[in-house]
């Protein structure tokens, strides 16, 4: 009787000390290749179960992916599916040995179960490094953003300095413009004037010429008759 008790005691040890080291060990795992679930339904006949999950890394999980899955409270007891379907919050799964899985690790609807899976590690480690890449071309990007958006916001200022030296070559050439317009006035004015004194002189000059004007001669013939021949000058 006591040695059964002995036997007993060191059964339940032995199963308390391989949990809490296996507990550890599953804490201390990579957190994004363990995942777990809850089976929502089993179909017996079909060999299928269908796992309840939440996580987003789900979408890694490809068809036909091998999961093992185990009990929490023993880990070292695994059972082996394929996954045959997924959405984002359920995969469907089937075993190949349904009797042996169920005896390896029980489970009924409603049981919590841990899971990976070494496709998802593949595929794990391929979105990682996509996600690398990814970031490098975002950075690479970010320094094109911020140059281009550097070069619009210099051309923006070139435009501003440009409008505005143009804006001070216009006032410039308007000035100029009036000026010359103005000479231009005056030169009129001027002509003008000059046209209204060349005018006076020349009739004054006229004028003169008519006062001292010298005829040829000093007769003047005198028309007192139709007749041409009996025109004479007197």
């Amino acid at each position: 009787m006591e040695a059964m008790k002995k036997r007993k005691w060191t059964f339940l040890f032995t199963l308390i000390f391989s949990t809490i080291v296996n507990a550890q060990d599953y804490s201390l795992a990579d957190d994004t290749r363990i995942f777990s679930g809850r089976i929502s339904k089993i179909n017996r006949d079909a060999k299928l179960i269908r796992i309840k999950i939440e996580f987003e890394n789900a979408k890694y999980l490809t068809k036909n992916s091998r999961i093992d899955f185990w009990n929490e409270s023993y880990p070292d007891r695994k059972c082996r599916v394929y996954l045959k379907g997924r959405t984002s919050e359920y995969l469907l799964a089937r075993l190949s040995d349904y009797e042996s899985c169920i005896r390896r690790v029980p489970f009924a609807v409603g049981s919590y179960l841990k899971m990976s899976s070494p496709d998802f590690d593949r595929n794990l480690e391929v979105g990682k490094e996509l996600v690398k890449i990814l970031h490098k071309k975002r950075t690479a990007l970010n320094a094109r953003k911020s140059r281009y958006e550097k070069d619009i916001s210099v051309y923006i200022e070139k435009i501003d300095a440009t409008n505005k030296r143009y804006e001070v070559l216009r006032q410039k050439l308007d000035l100029e413009w009036q000026k010359e317009l103005s000479a231009l006035e005056e030169d009129k004015l001027q002509s003008f004037q000059n046209l209204k004194d060349t005018t006076s002189s020349l009739n004054d000059i006229d004028y003169k010429l008519q006062q001292y004007r010298i005829r040829d001669q000093n007769l003047v013939e005198d028309r007192w008759s139709l007749d041409p021949k009996l025109y004479y000058k007197k």
